[in-house]
């Protein structure tokens, strides 16, 4: 079989080509006419400048891939996107690697391309484990082993085996990490792969020094050095200065173990691995915190927690936020210490890092105890002891040892067995029944496992649908918001402005302009949002320093929100140091970062709720704190509200606007200036922003002799709250509009007062309750909304008996025909897309207006049959008037029948029956009753069915005198001449 192991080991198995080697190749590829040849000639080359250039690298992997597109070769196909993915791992381009291992994995299955199939396996399980995804990590590799047992696949089952050593070891679990690595070892010897043999060897050392045994951990760090030495692998002697320079470490031989780690450190960086970078800066960190020298381990930790966050490495994020936590608290920032302890604690929670977990309850311990919380201090002693117990205890070391025993012996039986065959031979006899029965239980366990494994693959599966069907829902979501973001402002711009187009000689008052204003603002702080993203994205967004007032210029920033916290009453608090702090800075990214967070603060605020803004300097650190006491974040969603378009309440009753992407280009920022930025939160109390951005204090200038200039305080552009007139009394059609945008509000409501009574809710629920109160003649309702939406609101008022008549036009920023079918099926009468014409808007309210009266004409002109289709448009009406109908037809005759006996027969009040019937025939209950009994006298007249007085008899009158004069009423005539 093909060889597969530069994906799926611990290490990339191929380093470095000779120049003539890349000339050899290069040369073939410029003469050979087969095209199947020059995939293969281009992904050679691009794997012999993988380190020393890996822009030419990816240059020729995706030459390669194009061209196996091209000639439709589907196994070619599958090599080019499995070592382009292996290129994007090695970058620790997480997301996009694994997206090509898929790619690769659904197309190999198709073709059954073995090979193929299980480097994608493997490739899927070490990209998710460097995620810290461990779970699905596991299972993938689990899934490989299977499937390479089945072939026989002596290689695939070892890199397996290794693989999942390095989860175990993640996880702490050093008895199955030591098993993994040995039956890695163990096969690798067999098949004479020397290399892979030396990997498996180093990670046995590692396990071996965790187990605190130091001379067994050297010995076999020597021999997988000496194996790597004479093969010329760079990665594996890098892992082994690591690992020596731990060894060093844990004797205190602190100058040899530094020289070791910046060793390792330096071939990292020519490798560019960044995961091992990371590593190494917290191990760095661990010396100096051994040492004291607290600054030189805070700041290597910071080094790694940003490239942790810059690669998503959630491990390495855990661990070193933890060492972080640790060394505040030696430095007795308490403050601090708890924040990186506390988040360490719950990521590794979620990642199954016990020791981690441990480590950092520890810590919590130590701070609750110096912070006099001494409750505290205890009940995270005692989930340290506990866990502590459950670790470390003899017999997992005990157990480890013996494996690692067992190899030894096994390795020394071989050696014996091959100068002695014939023994060998009598003692595989002699085990024969031995045998029998193990092969009997190993095939009744392989049973066992091949069920559990296709359960996985099914679990997996679906796991993988949910998640495909959840990023489809992300980007919907997104559109939808960002559309309505930019067709709710759009409109407000047109309005105004096509009525002067159309109108040359009117002038725009002056709320008008300011409205124009405000919303062409937030159409233009959107977009350059977006262009942010776009300008980081593609690496062209730079630092442009210049000198300045640090805490100056936070001061004015921060003072921009003054007017917005006293309108919503909000107890908000900054606290910037008094004094002057002169550093070279960009001023410009520095405040969109105080902009987004503590926009987001104030969002996420009720009315009379605190927000605080906090920096000083420290440890050559600006230091931003921004927290708020709203509603706060739920843990699951927490690791994700830096994600680009990620929104915590995608609903379309979300109580704040917002396009997700403020927080997301805060973090962009903070690392572009080498900074870092952290989150805790908790639901119902609050959240909490931190920002370290490395910033070199320097002397600031002599004051100059001219005027000096006063800070400039930058204001929020309210919109004015419009209030309503006590009471419109004028006697025209009442309107009902619903609209949580106060300027777009305004502005229809400018649109319908010469014409319609207005009454305004700022939400569905006051929406709802005005709507049953006051029955206007129509409702005009925007789809987002807080409280309830639109579509909920619709389907409420046209399933309410006392509301369903009142025509609906509904207005969204969502354009899809889609959107407009599921808002016509929940009951709404007509669908108006944002931005929308004025005009537009008045034909359609007029039109529905309209109908509903030439509805009631209809009824009124029609004496003797009455069709309730006809007269009504939802079919909750027509089931009413037809109820109302069947009811008089069986009670007109009885004269005690009356309103009274109306409202007991049709459960209903006498304000809800006289409301109801009124908006349908435009009479009240007892009008209808009398027309009715009339008709039907009309009815029995016009056929001399009987004489005058028995017909008003026939028809429940019983004063004839009465019954004359209301007959003469409704047709003109009295009832003889009738």
């Amino acid at each position: 079989m093909v060889k597969r192991l530069f994906a799926i080991m611990l290490f990339v198995s191929v380093f470095g080509h000779s120049q003539s080697k890349i000339d050899s190749l290069q040369q073939r590829l410029g003469s050979e006419k087969v095209d199947s040849t020059k995939v293969t000639l281009l992904l050679a080359l691009s794997s012999a400048y993988r380190y020393e250039n890996p822009e030419k690298s990816e240059e020729y992997l995706q030459s390669a891939l194009t061209l196996a597109s091209r000639i439709r070769d589907k196994k070619y196909e599958v090599r080019a996107l499995n070592a382009y993915a292996g290129l994007l791992n090695g970058r620790s381009q997480n997301d996009s690697s694994i997206t090509f291992y898929k790619k690769a994995l659904s197309l190999a299955e198709d073709i059954e391309d073995n090979s193929g199939k299980g480097i994608a396996l493997i490739g899927l399980g070490t990209t998710y484990t460097a995620k810290g995804d461990l779970e699905l990590g596991e299972q993938y590799h689990v899934q490989n082993l299977t499937f390479s047992k089945k072939l026989e696949d002596l290689e695939g089952i070892a890199s397996s085996y290794n693989n999942l050593g390095n989860i175990h070891n993640e996880k702490g679990e050093y008895k199955k990490a030591m098993q993994a690595y040995t039956d890695a070892a163990k096969i690798n010897t067999e098949i004479g792969n020397v290399k892979n043999a030396g990997i498996n060897m180093a990670n046995i050392a590692m396990i071996s020094q965790k187990l605190n045994d130091s001379e067994k951990a050297i010995n076999y760090y020597e021999q997988s050095d000496s194996i790597f030495k004479k093969v010329d692998f760079l990665p594996g002697r890098a892992f082994v200065l690591k690992g020596m320079g731990m060894i060093y470490r844990n004797q205190e031989n602190h100058d040899k173990a530094l020289d070791k780690y910046q060793q390792a450190l330096e071939s990292y960086k020519t490798m560019d691995l960044k995961r091992e970078m990371c590593q190494v800066y917290q191990n760095i960190g661990n010396i100096f915190s051994d040492q004291k020298k607290s600054q030189l381990a805070i700041h290597n930790y910071h080094r790694s927690l940003t490239i942790a966050h810059a690669i998503a490495d959630s491990i390495n994020i855990a661990m070193t936020s933890q060492s972080l936590g640790q060394e505040f608290f030696y430095e007795k920032q308490l403050d601090s210490a708890a924040l990186y302890s506390g988040s360490a604690v719950k990521l590794a929670q979620a990642l199954g890092i016990d020791l981690t977990v441990m480590d950092g309850y520890k810590t919590l311990s130590e701070v609750k105890y110096a912070d006099a919380d001494y409750k505290g201090a205890y009940d995270y002693r005692i989930q340290y002891q506990t866990m502590r117990d459950s670790l470390y205890n003899i017999e997992k070391r005990d157990l480890a040892a013996d494996i690692e025993a067992n190899y030894q012996n096994e390795q020394k039986t071989k050696e014996i067995a091959l100068l002695a065959s014939e023994k060998e031979v009598q003692t595989l006899q002699l085990g024969k029944r031995k045998n029998e029965r193990n092969g009997l239980i190993v095939l009744a366990l392989f049973i066992l496992l091949l069920a559990a494994l296709l359960y996985n693959q099914f679990r997996i599966k679906q796991k993988a649908n949910k998640e495909l069907q959840q990023l489809d829902q992300l980007k919907s979501n997104f559109f939808a918001n960002i559309s309505h973001e930019f067709r709710t402002p759009l409109t407000l711009i047109k309005g105004p402005i096509e009525r002067l187009e159309q109108n040359p000689d009117e002038n725009l008052d002056r709320e008008e302009v300011k409205m124009i204003r405000r919303n062409t603002n937030k159409v233009l702080g959107l977009v350059n949002q977006l262009l942010d993203l776009s300008k980081i994205d593609e690496g062209k967004s730079k630092i442009k320093s210049t000198e300045g007032d640090v805490f100056k210029c936070l001061r004015t920033a921060a003072s921009s929100f003054n007017s917005h916290a006293a309108q919503r009453k909000i107890d908000y608090r900054v606290n910037v140091p008094n004094e002057t702090f002169w550093a070279s800075f960009d001023r410009d990214k520095l405040e969109k970062i105080v902009y987004n967070l503590l926009s987001n603060a104030f969002k996420f605020s009720e009315y009379g709720e605190h927000v605080s803004f906090k920096a000083f300097y420290a440890n050559n650190e600006l230091i931003i704190q921004v927290s708020d006491s709203g509603r706060g974040i739920s843990e699951e969603k927490l690791p994700f509200i830096f994600d680009r378009f990620y929104q915590v309440d995608n609903s379309l009753t979300k109580e704040t606007e917002g396009s997700g992407i403020g927080l997301s280009l805060s973090k962009d920022l903070v690392e572009l200036m080498d900074g870092t930025i952290t989150v805790s939160s908790e639901v119902g109390k609050g959240t909490f922003f931190t920002v370290h951005i490395p910033m070199e204090k320097i002397k600031a200038p002599q004051p100059s002799t001219s005027p000096p200039i006063k800070d400039v305080r930058l204001t929020t552009d309210l919109p004015t709250s419009f209030e309503l007139p006590n009471k419109d009394a004028r006697n025209l059609p009442e309107i009902l509009l619903i609209e949580d945008n106060d300027d777009m509000r305004h502005y229809i409501k400018n649109q319908l007062l010469n014409d319609y009574r207005v009454v305004e809710a700022t939400n569905g629920d006051l929406g709802l309750k005005k709507a049953s109160s006051s029955s206007p003649d129509l409702i005009i309702t925007d789809l987002m909304m807080p409280k309830m939406d639109g579509m909920a609101l619709c389907k409420k008022l046209k399933t309410n008996i006392e509301t369903s008549h009142i025509p609906i036009i509904m207005l969204t920023a969502r354009a899809g025909v889609e959107n407009k079918i599921e808002g016509l099926e929940t009951g709404a009468d007509d669908y108006l897309t944002k931005p929308f014409e004025a005009k537009e808007l008045m034909a359609r309210v007029k039109n529905l207006i309209g109908q509903r009266q030439r509805l009631r004409s209809y009824y009124r002109e029609n004496e003797n049959t009455v069709h309730p289709e006809k007269i009504t448009t939802t079919s909750l009406d027509r089931k009413f008037l037809e109820k109302v109908l069947n009811l008089l037809q069986k009670e007109y005759a009885n004269p005690d029948f009356g309103v009274p006996q109306m409202q007991q027969a049709l459960a209903m009040s006498k304000t809800q029956l006289h409301r109801k019937i009124k908006v349908l025939t435009n009479e009240s209950p007892g009008e209808l009753l009398r027309n009715f009994r009339l008709k039907r006298a009309a009815q029995l007249l016009s056929q001399k069915a009987d004489t005058v007085t028995q017909v008003a008899y026939q028809v429940g009158f019983n004063n004839l005198s009465y019954f004359a004069k209301c007959f003469k009423a409704l047709y003109g005539v009295s009832p003889s001449s009738y």
